[in-house]
């Protein structure tokens, strides 16, 4: 959900229309101590970590965001964001077969890393 002054700034200066990232501080901050814990126990330097995982997120994990049940769980406290900003990026213009999900959980799943994603290349 947008806020109302959110809306209305949109309205006055319709060229800018990217979220304002303030929104996302509590979720990008606790993607940052993932991050670090990750880093904490595998080591490596954190700006390379995130390079890294923006160009292959698919072959890194990230503490706390392994299991399909601690994704759901981050899911669930930060979904106002992680809608708001998959909805930014269109991801709910395409369907799940098209994305290769079929059942909702796994969709739910998958959209979230997908928000992970676009929420560390605000990192």
């Amino acid at each position: 959900m947008k806020k109302f002054s959110r809306i209305v700034e949109d309205v006055d200066n319709p060229e800018v229309s990217s979220p304002d990232d303030a929104q996302y501080d509590e979720v990008l901050e606790e993607i940052k101590q993932y991050i670090n814990s990750t880093i904490d126990s595998a080591g490596g330097e954190y700006q390379t970590f995130i390079e890294s995982y923006i160009k292959e997120p698919d072959e890194f994990e990230i503490e706390g965001l392994i299991n399909d049940s601690d994704i759901y769980d981050f899911y669930l406290k930060h979904r106002n964001q992680i809608d708001e900003i998959l909805n930014s990026i269109e991801f709910y213009q395409t369907t799940p077969e098209e994305s290769n999900i079929f059942g909702l959980y796994d969709f739910v799943i998958q959209g979230t890393l997908k928000a992970v994603l676009e929420f560390i290349k605000k990192l």
